[in-house]
């Protein structure tokens, strides 16, 4: 970080990579704030190569901090957005993820009800505040979070409406998220409601016939094996009108699928929304270690590529999981 200010812009002046525009980043032991053994909340660095897809080049290495001020803080915070050119009625974005050996919640036994949120897709109204929406100018916006409790690791989803300022908490009797297991959960959620074929990477076989509990290793592989990531939202026809979309899809299979989202509901004026930022990272509640530990582990993003459709593959339901990245995407 070239400031530890927690709000940084490229049109503030701020130093930031190429083609982003913003990060909201809160760390506490980095070498910034003067233990240089520790890591910033965001990294991306020549010297984390080994920390990439590819093997070579860079990353989004965001570091998650056991943090505990004596209450359910919410710690270690980097949000990186990228403004859109426009706003956009529907949005596909898709990553790869990996996460460290010594993640905390990857091995049996590691529990905690410990949450940090990975991504967000949103609608800003370009003037307020961009990271915290309940301020009134974000809305409605997606978030995707990780969990691991004593059911097992959690495929988290959040809802929060709009337009800007009104309907944030999904007052229209909509729930603002979801808290699902990658197994029995997924039944159903398929293209065309078919059962998705996700593969258990510990036991063989496909998650939905585990059973109703499955752990972090089964879904995202042991250390060092990547995941792809996608998803996709588009707002609903008009406001209060139960048809928007969220889809998601793990290594090319379609995993959840809901379209009755009131992502704009009813409100003043009949205002509507369009996505027009997406956000990798944000912040962690993560408590298990002592404060003296200085814990930290990490979790990398990779190969972001935003467009406005799907693609056909994914449609077709041919997309196959991949050990490496696919040709001609956009690195940023």
């Amino acid at each position: 970080m070239h400031t530890v200010s927690k709000s940084q812009k490229i049109s503030e002046g701020d130093v930031l990579p190429k083609n982003w525009d913003a990060i909201y980043q809160g760390t506490t032991w980095s070498p910034e704030t003067g233990f240089p053994n520790n890591h910033a909340s965001l990294e991306i660095l020549d010297s984390n190569s080994e920390k990439s897809l590819s093997g070579s080049g860079k990353s989004a290495v965001f570091w998650r901090e056991s943090l505990n001020l004596g209450w359910r803080n919410w710690a270690s915070d980097a949000q990186l957005v990228k403004l859109l050119d426009q706003g956009y009625d529907q949005l596909y974005v898709e990553f790869w993820i990996r996460f460290s050996d010594d993640w905390y919640g990857r091995n049996e036994g590691e529990f905690g009800n410990w949450v940090s949120k990975f991504f967000r897709i949103g609608s800003w109204d370009e003037v307020g505040d961009i990271y915290n929406g309940a301020l009134g100018s974000v809305g409605p916006v997606f978030i995707w979070d990780w969990k691991r409790d004593l059911y097992g690791v959690r495929n988290q989803f959040t809802y929060r409406g709009g337009p800007h300022g009104e309907n944030y908490d999904m007052s229209n009797k909509y729930p603002q998220g979801e808290s699902l297991n990658f197994t029995t959960n997924s039944i159903g959620m398929g293209i065309n409601g078919t059962d998705p074929l996700i593969l258990d990477r510990v036991y063989g076989g496909w998650l939905k016939d585990f059973g109703g509990r499955a752990d972090h290793n089964q879904v995202f592989g042991v250390g060092g094996n990547w995941t792809k990531m996608a998803f996709y939202v588009q707002m609903n026809s008009a406001p209060g009108v139960h048809d928007g979309v969220i889809r998601q899809w793990i290594n090319g299979v379609q995993s959840h699928n809901r379209e009755d989202v009131p992502w704009i509901g009813f409100n003043t004026g009949n205002k509507m929304a369009k996505w027009n930022y997406v956000a990798i990272g944000g912040n962690d509640y993560f408590q298990h270690y002592p404060n003296e530990d200085r814990y930290q582990d990490w979790y990398s993003i990779d190969n972001l590529v935003v467009r406005s459709d799907i693609p056909l593959e994914l449609l077709s339901g041919r997309a196959g999981f991949a050990p490496n990245p696919p040709p001609e995407v956009f690195v940023e």
